[in-house]
């Protein structure tokens, strides 16, 4: 066993990514009052821990299907193994958990119910294809909402909703994606996602779709507040990596490359919302 392998195992880039989430989630509710240090360090936290144990209990049981389809994860590799990945998801969702309790009893409350549904995903819910992409879109989204839950103000939820939605359209489109990369052992081990009951072709034109939607409606928050470097960012970065997504082949290979074009472009968004909450860049 590594450090390298321990950082594989929890997708250290994710759950970097998650805690930015709760980041940008906890500026744009607060607009931006970084003086409140404590909770937005505490939300970050808290949601980097509880995405580690979710990627970690997920590779638990999913290590027959990642012989297939990722036999370099660090369980199938056998650099880790399965009672030690176990008991490291059970401490990170522990630790996840306690430091919760140092912002409100609704954190608490989130918290717990998105460790019992990573736990439930994992163990049963991913074999139902669009129910678990459903959950973890839902579990994802909850990452920039968790931010604006720890600040909790009396209109937190109004200045959060938008890029929580955002949040979980996207993801559900990636997780779609991620089904048609892992195909052929989702498939060997009656995995019942799109892809393995409508097929790749039928999967990808519904992919396609989603993402096109994004597009179109991904101007809308520049017109009811977010600044001129959301839209600068859009059009930067999001717009064209989503293209990118967009454009790959309806085929498993296409996939893999537009799984990471989409990474790209959930980093982007949270970019975005983040830095196009500035107050002081309003007009």
């Amino acid at each position: 066993m590594s450090f390298k392998s321990y950082m594989q195992l929890v997708r250290i880039h994710n759950v970097i990514g998650a805690a930015l989430g709760a980041i940008m989630g906890f500026l744009v509710s607060s607009k931006w009052q970084i003086l409140e240090a404590k909770q937005l360090l505490l939300s970050a936290l808290v949601v980097g821990l509880i995405a580690a144990g979710g990627y970690v209990i997920n590779d638990v049981y999913d290590v027959e299907i990642d012989k297939i389809n990722k036999p370099y994860r660090p369980i199938p590799s056998g650099s880790i193994s399965i009672n030690q990945a176990r008991t490291l998801a059970i401490i990170l969702f522990a630790v996840g958990v306690l430091a919760s309790i140092w912002l409100n009893v609704f954190a608490i409350i989130v918290a717990l119910l998105t460790v019992i549904g990573l736990v439930y995903y994992a163990k049963e819910l991913k074999r139902t294809g669009l129910y678990g992409n459903l959950l973890v879109a839902t579990t994802t989204a909850l990452s920039i909402f968790y931010g604006g839950l720890a600040f909790f103000s009396d209109d937190w939820l109004s200045r959060i909703a938008i890029p929580t939605f955002y949040s979980f359209f996207l993801t559900l489109t990636r997780e779609i994606v991620k089904g048609i990369e892992d195909y052929n052992g989702d498939l060997a081990n009656n995995v019942r996602t799109l892809a393995t009951t409508l097929g790749i072709n039928k999967s990808w034109k519904i992919v396609k779709a989603l993402l096109a939607l994004l597009l179109i409606v991904s101007p809308i928050p520049f017109f009811i507040g977010f600044n001129f470097i959301y839209i600068v960012i859009l059009i930067v970065a999001f717009i064209p990596f989503t293209i990118l997504s967009i454009v790959q082949k309806n085929t498993i290979e296409g996939a893999s490359k537009a799984r990471s074009y989409l990474k790209i472009s959930a980093i982007a968004g949270i970019i975005a919302f983040l830095l196009g909450s500035l107050p002081f860049f309003r007009g």
